[in-house]
């Protein structure tokens, strides 16, 4: 029987495959990298946090630190590209 840490991990592992796939279409599209399309952002960080939840039991391995700096990280790469510091100009 699948329980929910697992759905959680195959979850992150499918995210984390097809996370650059928005973004490419993007960049394809304007030709520059000048914007991280919402897409690539919600992605990011929703692998970083299945696979965070899936490594849970296991607190010893290395993968359980990795994913809680993934987490760390797109968290904050989601917050700024949904909620973009003002300039001060």
């Amino acid at each position: 029987m699948i329980d929910f840490v697992n759905i959680c991990g195959w979850l992150g592992t499918l995210c984390f495959s097809v996370y650059t796939i928005p973004q490419a279409i993007d960049t394809y599209k304007q030709g520059k990298t000048t914007n991280l399309s919402s897409g690539m952002a919600l992605l990011l960080f929703g692998g970083a946090l299945c696979s965070f939840i899936y490594i849970i039991p296991d607190v010893r391995s290395p993968l359980f630190y990795n994913f809680l700096i993934s987490i760390v990280s797109s968290g904050t790469i989601l917050k700024y590209h949904f909620l973009p510091r003002k300039s001060r100009n």
